[in-house]
């Protein structure tokens, strides 16, 4: 009877370390998967292993999960603690259970005052809510726009300011 119990006990411990193992290696490939879809736009993209970004030679920092728990707090907090001191974007891509490898699906979480500038690289020449009559279509490449295109000329915003208020956010420069 004890041999028995014995026996399922240990076959109880290796059900479960393959269980891990296989979230583990889960992981890594959604490491990579990340990795190969933002090298689309940055092509020296990669899993960065040991340097504290799960993904190098962008520029910006990101954090990517592959977790049945989900703990956002968790994310933001470990993202803060290293962008509070290298001044990078940070933001976490978070791959849901059920989901595949379609990288363009994930999910992102971003704290509110980083995305905040990006809003405003974005939107920020809109002083009010755009109507139907304001959107029209960019004779230069076909996009749809709100009075300026950003499609194909994503200089005309200035941003400057948006990494100014970072920088000096994080240097405690600003008088808030």
């Amino acid at each position: 009877m004890l041999l028995m119990e014995l026996f399922r006990g240990s076959a109880l411990n290796a059900a479960q370390s393959m269980a891990s193992q296989a979230r583990k290696h889960r992981g890594f490939r959604t490491e990579r998967v990340v990795a190969e879809y933002l090298s689309t736009q940055w092509p020296g993209a990669c899993v960065g292993r040991g340097s504290g970004k799960d993904i190098v030679n962008v520029p910006f920092d990101v954090e990517v999960k592959a977790r049945a728990g989900f703990q956002p707090l968790a994310y933001l907090k470990q993202l803060k603690a290293r962008t509070s001191v290298s001044g990078d974007l940070g933001f976490g891509v978070i791959r849901l259970n059920g989901q595949g490898e379609n990288a363009e699906d994930y999910a992102c979480i971003i704290r509110l005052e980083d995305l905040l500038p990006l809003l405003l690289l974005k939107y920020g020449h809109l002083d009010n809510q755009p109507t139907e009559a304001d959107i029209d279509r960019c004779t230069g490449c076909g996009s749809y726009m709100i009075r300026r295109c950003l499609t194909c000329q994503p200089t005309t915003t200035d941003v400057s300011p948006a990494i100014y208020s970072k920088r000096s956010l994080m240097d405690s420069t600003v008088d808030q």
